[in-house]
């Protein structure tokens, strides 16, 4: 019995340790669109982690923040920090997701309006200095999403990138360059390769390419196995 209490704890250790690394995944994304290099990071499923100190050394063109960035009981100090952190890397463009609503709708657009982080709530963002688009809907569960008003001011000459809290939408949308979503962390706890969610993938097809992520964080139980912890590094190559 002492064995199998030791080799539990041990378990919940490992799976504990498991859910706090900082695993940084690749991505390379190949486009006719425009001639540029493009460097851009996604997160999503912060739920209750604090995004590291180390992030703020991170340079990039833009961050993609995948939605769950918080859930309810986190406190809003957390939540301006991971903010805060994040939009040091690069300027950043915020989906909703199902639980971060939670600490309060009007306190965290506060908070995004602070750090000038653009919330893409059905809508379309064309940038600046890059000839691309990135189009973001709200969060499924609140039954407001409108892929139509998200998708009416989009060029399809432009590069465009799709991002969505749940990878539901991406079957719902054509004439994609890059789509991106989190919500299901990978299962979070797999046995034997078995999840009550599928593991995150990035894949392409024709020139489609779609990203769906473990998620930075864990819910429920500050555990995680078979599903590691993921923060995304995409470079978006142009033609030359």
């Amino acid at each position: 019995m002492l064995v199998l209490v030791k080799t539990g704890l041990q378990l919940v250790y490992y799976m504990k340790r498991l859910a706090t690394e900082v695993n940084i995944k690749h991505h390379v994304v190949h486009t006719s669109k425009f001639s540029q290099s493009v460097r851009c990071l996604f997160i999503s499923d912060v739920h209750q982690r604090t995004i590291p100190k180390s992030f703020t050394k991170w340079s990039y063109d833009f961050v993609l923040i995948g939605g769950d960035l918080v859930e309810g009981g986190v406190p809003l100090s957390r939540v301006e920090k991971n903010i805060q952190r994040l939009s040091t890397v690069g300027p950043c463009y915020y989906v909703f997701g199902n639980n971060d609503r939670e600490v309060g709708e009007p306190e965290l657009l506060q908070l995004f309006s602070k750090y000038d982080v653009k919330v893409l709530s059905n809508r379309t963002e064309r940038l600046e200095t890059i000839p691309m688009q990135i189009v973001g809907i709200d969060d499924g569960y609140t039954g407001t999403v409108d892929i139509d008003k998200a998708f009416e001011d989009v060029d399809p000459s432009i590069f465009t990138l799709f991002m969505t809290h749940s990878p539901h939408y991406f079957s719902k949308i054509e004439g994609i360059d890059l789509e991106v979503a989190g919500h299901h962390h990978g299962g979070q706890i797999r046995f034997l390769n078995y999840g009550i969610q599928p593991v995150g993938t990035f894949t392409k097809r024709n020139n489609r390419h779609s990203l769906i992520s473990n998620g930075f964080g864990t819910t429920a139980l500050p555990l995680r196995l078979g599903a590691e912890s993921e923060v995304h590094s995409i470079q978006i190559v142009g033609k030359k």
